[in-house]
Parts: C-alpha cells; structure tokens; sequence
C-alpha cells in the first residue's frame, strides 16, 4: 500500500487549494477526484471581493476569466424594490474554467493528482488511516480530508445521515445581462431566485427548501425565460465537525456555505487554508479554523431571522425593510 502524509478527496477549490498550500509546504500529499478536469459544473460562480482577494492572496499570479459585474437588482415576489451599485466588483467565472485553473496551479508545483473515486477508510493499530479506492488502490496516510462536495462521501461515512442541504435548480441562458438579480419571496422557504450574468453564458436559478422542477418552470415563464437543460445541486448550510483531529470536512463537504446567500466559494478557500495550516503546524482544524465557526453561528442567526414568518412579514409590509433586503444582498455579495 502506497503511503503518503496527507491525503485529500476532492479536488474541488477546496481540496485543491488545501493540495496547493501542504505541497508548497514541503507535505507529501494526493489530491483524489473521480472526475477528469475540466469538468462541467453548473454554478453561479459569484467570486466576492473577499473571495478573490483570498484566492489571489494564496495563490499569486493566478489566471482566470471572469465577468466583472458592479450592480445588483433585488426583488419582492417578483416586482422590483430596488437597484444597488456595489462597492466592489463581483467577478463570475465559468467553474469548469476556474476550478481547472486552480488544480494546474497544484500540478504546476508538482502536486499529485489521482483519477479515482473514495470507498471508505478504516483506522489502522497504529492509528495510521487506510483509505480504499474504487479502482481497489490503498492508501495508508496520517492525515485525511474531505473536499468532496455537498454529497460527501467521507462525512456520510465519519457521520451518517446529513440532513442540512437545501436544494437548488439552474439552467444555463444565452448571456445578455449586465446586472445580478435576486428574488426573495413567502413562496421560496429559506431560499430565493437568482440571475448571474457570466462569461460564457448567464445562469438562472431558484433555491428554496422542497423546492421542485415544476416551481422553477414556473419562475421561468413567469420571467419570460425559455427552458433549456434544468440541474439540481444541493447547497449544504449545516456545518459539520468530524470529531477527529487528523480527518477533517472542508468546503462543502463540512456544510460551510454561507447560510443567509449561499455563497460557497470564500468558505472553500478559506477552510482549505485552514485544513491545510492545521496540518503544517500540528494543530486542530477546531483552532485553526475558529473564526469560521465563530461567522458561522451569526449567519444561523441572521438567517433564521430573515428567513423567518416574522422577517418575510417585514420584508413585506415595512419599507425600511425594502431597503434592509437590498443591503443584505449587497453585504452577501461584497464581503
């Protein structure tokens, strides 16, 4: 069996910046995909100022296309409240493009990549972990991490059931906006409809607990958008710890969206910073990743309120609230 220090499932932003950082510290690792990059992933791809400012920070001299956009609409049932200018620009990147240039960035350190799928892992006498392939290949590390996404096969194996995903529904559209667009509404449950503008194309989405297929038809035509190939994804709010210091969840895998926007992509880089520096320096992902923690309880807290009877009563029927909802949106999205 192949040993190594640290092994990473997924090489999502996630994974791959976690790769990136152990490689360019001098840690033995493998990053593990069952995909062949570039791959495709319909995403809206909003990168805020914080996110790329991080990405950048971690990676120098890194090279993306992107839609650079400055202004947001926002929306009340489908009736317009408000039109924002941002204070920085939101850049949208195709994610087939931006995660493939993230993981040559890895390659071109000389990060490992392996095409294969996880199975499972079990402890060894010495504590060592084994980590078994689809392909049958094993793998004895010190270290292992999951970036493998909202559908984590490693979390369901550390926790079992996870039930924190919210659903969303997206299809691409023939570009032409020059505005991001958000809806909010009583019918979208703990969710909202979106419109980013992006390089290749726009994409168009509607996210919301129990949403269906059928309820974002009908967004569709009540828009005067025409259907083209409608995809799911689940977006995990509820983050998870693996209760493990040498295994740890980041990215989606740990639940770590943001839990009021969405917005995953900061979380990504930043928890793989954060996995990545806890292995470097011997310590816990719970130290090293703290303040993540810490935002991620005010986010319960604010969403639970925003989403709430109460909160959509406001956004409703006070018009100072109107103007709150359009503040939100333009905080989520600069920060």
């Amino acid at each position: 069996m192949e040993k190594i220090d640290t092994l990473i499932v997924g090489a999502g932003p996630a994974g791959t910046i976690c790769a990136y950082l152990l490689r360019n510290a001098g840690v033995d690792c493998i990053l593990v995909d069952r995909a062949s990059f570039p791959r495709e992933k319909l995403c809206g791809g909003g990168l805020t100022p914080k996110a790329y400012s991080l990405v950048e920070e971690i990676m120098p001299g890194l090279q993306y296309e992107y839609r650079a956009v400055n202004r947001v609409k926002v929306g009340l049932d489908h009736k317009s409240i408000g039109e924002i200018e941002l204070p920085q620009e939101v850049r949208i990147v195709s994610r087939k493009d931006f995660d493939y240039a993230l993981l040559r960035q890895y390659l071109n350190v000389g990060g490992l990549f392996i095409q294969d799928s996880f199975v499972s892992f079990a402890r060894q006498e010495d504590g060592c972990i084994v980590v078994t392939l689809k392909s049958g290949k094993q793998i004895v590390c010190n270290h292992l991490v999951g970036a493998d996404g909202a559908n984590s096969r490693m979390r369901k194996q550390v926790m079992g059931r996870y039930d924190g995903n919210v659903l969303f529904v997206e299809q691409y559209i023939p570009k032409g906006r020059d505005a991001i667009e958000g809806v909010v509404s009583r019918k979208y449950e703990k969710g909202y409809y979106y419109l980013f503008p992006s390089v290749n194309h726009d994409v168009v989405g509607l996210g919301a607990k129990d949403v269906s297929v059928q309820e974002f038809r009908d967004v569709l035509a009540r828009e005067g958008i025409a259907e083209t190939t409608i995809k799911g994804a689940n977006i995990p709010v509820k983050d998870v710890e693996s209760g493990f210091d040498d295994i740890m969840l980041i990215g989606d895998a740990g639940g770590f969206a943001n839990k009021l926007s969405y917005e995953g992509l900061y979380y990504a880089f930043a928890t793989g910073r954060n996995a990545a520096r806890a292995i470097v320096e011997g310590k816990s992902f719970r130290d090293t990743n703290r303040d993540i923690f810490k935002r991620k309880r005010k986010e319960r807290l604010l969403a639970g309120l925003f989403y709430s009877r109460f909160g959509m009563f406001l956004v409703r029927y006070c018009s100072f609230s109107k103007r709150l909802v359009c503040k939100i949106f333009v905080a989520g999205l600069s920060h």
